[in-house]
């Protein structure tokens, strides 16, 4: 392919981003690209399956008022004007915009229908597609900004450095950056000390009319390993993205709706803007994010064990440039659910 030809293939993703980014975050029209609201004769219909609840594909089309899905051999490809999002039989990993989320639970077609989880439409697919129908949402004017790590606890060991002090510049920067939006903030620490990661979750509960993010950056024993990803706490009855136990008694702490929203704005902010490898948007049950009763993800900037993202998070203007991508995506954020405390 010719150099040109790249560069616009590049120019048409990032456009393609950008749209995304527009259109779920400022929720512009409540159900933006998808047009008119759902009328009240677009049922959901429920398919029993080992224990689950599922809906068809099909459904999720006329509901959210797709105006085709495309079958290519194990991938459905739904498709509106302005919005296109990609399923694939057997897999948790679905795309919306190009911009990837992990599921709960894999879409399957045990017989001639292809079919998606409840918990998945109910607590992924939906708040992202409708994030304006996210129901009591937190009015807030505040961050809690969490640099993890600290002290003792350096967190990942890079090539050039330690993760706790990546983490520390990165959160102080999102602090300044978003002072100059307008916002409030409370970090849980400003110099190199430890907090256990129960006191960060004291930290933020105390304070009101706020959301929470976790700075992070990420290791791995895969040298190749690298990217962005950001996580929002794993449902109720589900299994974290990496694995572990599902468990129907904890509850997180009732906001899946609002996290998964906050994850996808700062997510889909970073694939727009830091030009690096998009790991998506996942589950877990960390013990940070566990706990906490408001709006709350845990950001991973990249991995300090990979030779290009290490040069990248080990440099000022990445840091820097970070930190403002997270900022923009909370006023995102804020805008499309209407979270602005009055």
């Amino acid at each position: 392919m010719s150099v040109l030809s790249n560069q616009k293939s590049a120019a048409c993703h990032r456009k393609f981003i950008f749209r995304w980014c527009s259109l779920v975050f400022l929720c512009l029209a409540g159900l933006g690209s998808l047009g008119q609201s759902v009328s009240a004769a677009d049922e959901w219909k429920l398919i029993p399956y080992r224990g689950l609840k599922y809906v068809s594909a099909a459904n999720v089309k006329n509901f959210y008022r797709f105006t085709a899905i495309e079958e290519k051999g194990k991938k459905l490809i739904f498709k509106s004007p302005n919005l296109v999002m990609e399923w694939e039989i057997n897999s948790q990993a679905i795309f919306i915009n190009k911009v990837k989320f992990v599921l709960s639970f894999p879409v399957i077609k045990p017989t001639h229908r292809s079919i998606v989880s409840v918990v998945d439409l109910a607590k992924l697919i939906d708040p992202v597609l409708r994030p304006s129908y996210i129901q009591h949402t937190s009015k807030f004017d505040t961050v809690v900004i969490d640099a993890g790590h600290g002290a003792h606890d350096s967190g990942a060991v890079g090539l050039l450095g330690y993760e706790k002090n990546y983490c520390l510049d990165t959160a102080l920067r999102l602090e300044k950056a978003l002072k100059k939006r307008g916002f409030k903030t409370h970090m849980t620490r400003r110099t190199d000390r430890f907090l256990t990661l129960s006191q960060r979750v004291q930290v933020a509960n105390s304070i009101k009319n706020s959301i929470f993010i976790s700075v992070h950056y990420n290791s791995s024993d895969n040298r190749l390993a690298n990217g962005i990803e950001t996580y929002a706490l794993a449902p109720q009855g589900t299994v974290s993205t990496n694995g572990g136990r599902a468990s129907g008694f904890r509850k997180g702490n009732n906001r899946d709706g609002e996290n998964i929203a906050l994850a996808t704005a700062v997510h889909a902010m970073a694939m727009h803007r830091m030009g690096v490898e998009d790991r998506g948007v996942k589950r877990a049950r960390f013990n940070v994010l566990t706990g906490i009763n408001k709006p709350a993800v845990l950001f991973e900037g990249g991995f300090v064990t990979h030779s290009g993202d290490a040069q990248r998070i080990n440099g000022v203007e990445y840091r820097e440039k970070l930190a403002n991508t997270i900022a923009d995506a909370i006023v995102g954020f804020r805008k499309a659910v209407g979270g602005k405390k009055r």
